[in-house]
């Protein structure tokens, strides 16, 4: 009778084994897909944000571009517009036209042509790859519509795999330099690329009033979208008061980083795929 069961109790006990197993998996499983719900719902949350960010961004970028057509471009064509109407009625009335006078509607003119190239090289950012990224960069720095001297320090060299991360690198650089040149009231802005630790290094330093209170951070859209691009290319942005005054703002991107985008990009026979490359603008 002992004999008969034993094998009976095996049995219940194994069941017993087996359904506390199934039970463990199924609560280690329901808290997995809790923990992947929670992430999903944070994601979801994040992306919100940041469409709610990409409509700010798009907005500000209007009135930036209403704001400098207005304060640059009108100015100069009213401005010709007016002496080449003086011009008009000294020719009306045959009274002495003044070389001066075609002199200055010819220097306004100029500077007409000048603050709409600056414009539009602005609304080509997006054309920035790796093949021009430095390029681009040159040219940001030595814009003639900076009010506030500007200058590249390329202390490295650089060679960029993928045209996502120099594009984020760019415009990265190219928001910090305009948020010096609008809010720092600096005498010099420092754009440098240099290696510390393992990192490359790209900062925009000027010598202006600084941050308020010092702070590493700021709230502000500028700086967020700083963050965002890059964080978006595993890079940390910093933004310090140095002891000297005025501020800098940091991204440090692992120099592993790159040399990954490299093995990434290679094909099968050593082949490294070139990235896209366009036409001067």
């Amino acid at each position: 009778m002992n004999k008969k069961r034993q094998p009976r109790r095996k049995t219940t006990e194994t069941l017993h084994k087996a359904q506390s197993r199934l039970q463990a998996r199924m609560k280690e499983g329901t808290s997995e897909l809790l923990t992947a719900n929670e992430e999903l719902r944070r994601e979801i949350q994040r992306r919100k944000g940041l469409e709610g960010m990409i409509f700010e961004i798009s907005d500000r970028e209007q009135q930036r571009l209403g704001q400098e057509l207005h304060d640059g471009l009108c100015q100069h064509l009213t401005a010709v517009a007016f002496m080449a109407r003086s011009v008009a009625l000294r020719l009306k009335n045959h009274r002495v036209i003044y070389v001066e006078d075609l002199e200055k509607i010819s220097d306004l003119v100029n500077e007409a042509a000048i603050d709409a190239r600056n414009m539009a090289r602005g609304l080509h950012a997006a054309e920035v790859d790796a093949a021009r990224f430095l390029p681009a960069l040159r040219d940001l720095v030595s814009r003639e519509i900076w009010k506030t001297p500007c200058r590249l320090e390329l202390k490295t060299t650089l060679n960029f795999h993928e045209d996502a991360v120099a594009s984020h690198v760019y415009r990265l650089l190219r928001e910090a330099v305009i948020n010096a040149h609008k809010h720092a009231q600096a005498k010099e802005i420092v754009v440098e690329i240099h290696r510390s630790n393992g990192d490359i290094i790209f900062s925009v330093t000027d010598d202006g009033v600084g941050l308020p209170g010092g702070r590493n951070d700021s709230p502000g859209l500028g700086f967020q979208i700083m963050n965002h691009r890059a964080r978006a290319i595993g890079s940390r942005l910093e933004i310090e008061c140095p002891k000297k005054g005025g501020t800098r703002v940091s991204c440090y991107l692992p120099d592993k980083a790159l040399q990954s985008q490299k093995r990434a990009n290679t094909r099968p026979g050593g082949f490294l795929r070139k990235s896209r490359k366009h036409s001067p603008l």
